[in-house]
């Protein structure tokens, strides 16, 4: 959604002149066809430490386009995967699979040829006539029997990796096993091959214990079978009770499906790299509370179940934050309920309300507990603000090694064009107000209050301490180091642009011509030795032209940019380190790219060889050097429409 700053048609004026929706065309066009372990061309070679291992990306994908002049929102789909996976044999090429997430709402698309839950966008566009009202109503009605049935219930959105092996805990609990075990059958005269065998199974045993799953907020996560990229079941991720994991896996029934709704999550749950902890909220919109929060250990078992927390009227929460003690409510003034059609005068059902604040909720992770019976801290920013992704979390002890502070980034907008943006529908005039909205990369630090370890009730409000922007530039689709979530790392991995803004885009889609590492350690220490307040002037006020030129003529800097070449575009980076790295960025990025030289003038994708997207894995430590620092490329045989969020399983 990267692009130009200019002037665009509504839906309707489109529907007028018979146009295809923006995010309709070119490579956002969806793909039908399913390629099951397709052996790929491959160009250079590919690094150790992704052999064994899968990238896979989500995406909206629907399998039913609305006709030119529908309304479609980018956020809209039923779901497709798209994985490449590198066996262990280096000298075996690597295969590309896509599959569509077989969910009920598939199995209705496939029926009715359409679409049976309605746009994300007409949910957002102006009630400006009666008729308007009427027909938002009925959909709005529609869409609670639909989700009471189990229908609505879709993972477009992201894919994570949770389960009894995830975590360096889990890790470290295996050899301590295998070692015990190996000690064991040593001293009971174990044979050799046996012994071996024993512990390769335990080993495995582990590793099968997780799964993949495919997430939206609109949905539970839904478990996807790798390297085949199958649909498994909705995971409703009841409590185990210590049980394995594996043995709650089956099929889901028509009639279990009727309580879906009450197990919807976030798309971006976080999983703790540490303990293995899945971390997640949902947003009933027809309930209250319209905040449940919950922790599940990776053996399965309920820390936090459903517990509620007070955002006053239902929101559309996309993303929030957690650091290894703390969780982060990014509780924002993007409100979603039924209740907007009976304002005065009325309001869509999603509508950014810019009477609201923007309000940061800080609670500890096993809110609730014995342990940590605080209740919230609040911290208010007045201005109203969007952020769809964060990018980091971290804790910050003093001398003591006591919590007295959390610090958060997140890509943050100062308008909600993009919500209207990507489904082509007009921008309010009062989201226009602000010209161009960058998303721009953001600290805050939340300063926890004195009595907060002590006073389990009321909640307390907090402090924002310190506020800024990093960069101008636009940041979006962040990602860090793996093994670093939760905790202070040193760089954030994002997509970026070598010109223009994050902007009003009704004439077409934006796209990204560049990907971005950002020293963020730096770049936040540079902020706050400014001094403490909110701060709209960037840390490092360098446009990304600047600081290629820099690079280039070795003046670097906190912010390297690696510039795609001419009409290629790419989509959000995933990292992965390399073995014995000599530095935090000491490894690769994954990427899907497409070169849109393939389209025709109308925008049409080509077809046959040589016209699909690609797989390049890029040196983090030398991006500012393009493509010479792309260590390899895998070239797929169709098109990867630009969509969400990656994920890279280093061991299957």
């Amino acid at each position: 959604m990267f692009g130009n700053k200019g002037k665009g048609k509504t839906v309707e004026q489109k529907a007028a002149k018979g146009e295809l929706h923006p995010f309709l065309r070119g490579n956002f066009t969806p793909v039908v066809e399913e390629y099951i372990s397709h052996i790929c061309e491959i160009e250079g070679r590919v690094p150790a430490e992704l052999l064994g291992g899968q990238y896979i990306r989500n995406g909206g994908n629907p399998i039913y386009p609305p006709e030119k002049g529908r309304h479609y929102h980018w956020f809209d789909g039923d779901g497709m995967l798209h994985g490449v996976l590198f066996p262990k044999d280096p000298s075996s090429p690597p295969t590309y699979t896509n599959r569509h997430l077989a969910t009920p709402m598939l199995s209705l698309a496939l029926i009715l040829l359409r679409s049976p839950v309605p746009s994300i966008a007409l949910l957002i566009s102006p009630l400006s006539s009666l008729h308007r009202l009427a027909k938002a109503l009925t959909e709005a009605v529609f869409l609670l029997i639909r989700a009471r049935m189990g229908v609505l219930s879709v993972a477009n959105t992201a894919v994570v990796w949770w389960g009894q092996g995830m975590g360096s805990e889990a890790a470290e609990e295996l050899r301590a096993e295998v070692a015990a075990e190996k000690l064991e059958a040593e001293k009971a005269g174990g044979s050799r091959p046996n012994l071996r065998r024993r512990l390769t199974n335990k080993g495995m045993g582990y590793k099968r214990d997780h799964r993949l799953l495919a997430t939206c907020e609109s949905g539970p996560p839904l478990e996807v079978r790798v390297p085949e990229l199958e649909t498994v079941r909705w995971d409703r991720l009841e409590d185990t009770q210590g049980e394995n994991l594996n043995t709650k896996r089956g099929k889901m029934g028509w009639m279990s499906r009727l309580g879906l709704s009450a197990d919807w999550m976030t798309a971006h749950p976080r999983v703790d790299p540490v303990d293995g902890s899945l971390l997640f909220y949902s947003t009933p919109m027809f309930g209250s509370p319209h905040f449940l929060y919950s922790v599940i250990d990776r053996k399965g078992n309920h820390l936090v179940w459903k517990a509620g927390v007070d955002v006053g009227r239902a929101k559309m929460m996309h993303d929030f934050a957690a650091t290894r003690t703390h969780t982060i409510v990014m509780n924002l003034p993007l409100t979603m309920s039924p209740a907007n059609f009976f304002e005065f005068p009325p309001v869509p059902m999603i509508h950014f309300d810019r009477t609201l604040p923007s309000e940061f909720i800080v609670f500890p992770r096993l809110l609730g507990s014995s342990a940590t019976p605080q209740r919230p801290a609040r911290f208010i920013d007045p201005e109203p603000s969007m952020i769809f992704h964060s990018a980091s979390s971290w804790d910050e002890p003093d001398s003591t090694g006591k919590i007295i502070a959390v610090n958060m980034l997140g890509c943050r907008f100062r308008s909600a064009k993009l919500v209207y943006t990507a489904g082509a529908v007009e921008v309010p005039k009062a989201e226009t107000m602000f010209g161009d909205d960058t998303v721009m990369l953001h600290y805050h630090r939340f300063l926890l209050p004195p009595d907060y370890t002590t006073s389990p009730d009321p909640d307390t409000k907090g402090t924002i301490t310190h506020s800024f922007p990093l960069s101008p530039i636009p940041i979006e689709f962040p990602s860090t180091h793996p093994d670093l979530d939760m905790q202070a790392g040193q760089f954030v991995y994002a997509c970026t642009m070598r010109e223009g803004t994050f902007d009003e885009r009704l004439g077409g889609a934006a796209k990204v011509d560049a990907l971005v590492k950002v020293d963020v350690r730096e770049l936040t220490r540079r902020g706050r030795e400014r001094g403490e307040g909110k701060s709209r002037d960037p840390v490092d006020p360098r446009s990304a032209p600047q600081i290629m030129r820099d690079w280039k003529e070795g003046r670097g800097g906190a912010i390297e940019i690696f510039p795609l070449p001419e009409g290629w575009f790419a989509q959000e980076p995933r990292f992965v380190p390399r073995q014995n790295p000599t530095s935090e960025d000491d490894g690769y990025l994954l990427t899907y790219v497409y070169d849109e030289r393939n389209l025709s003038p109308e925008g049409e994708p080509a077809m046959g060889p040589g016209t699909g997207s690609e797989l390049w894995v890029i040196d983090a430590k030398r991006m500012h050097e393009g493509m010479d620092a792309v260590a390899c490329r895998v070239k797929l045989p169709q098109r990867v429409p630009y969509g969400y969020v990656s994920r890279t399983e280093s061991q299957l």
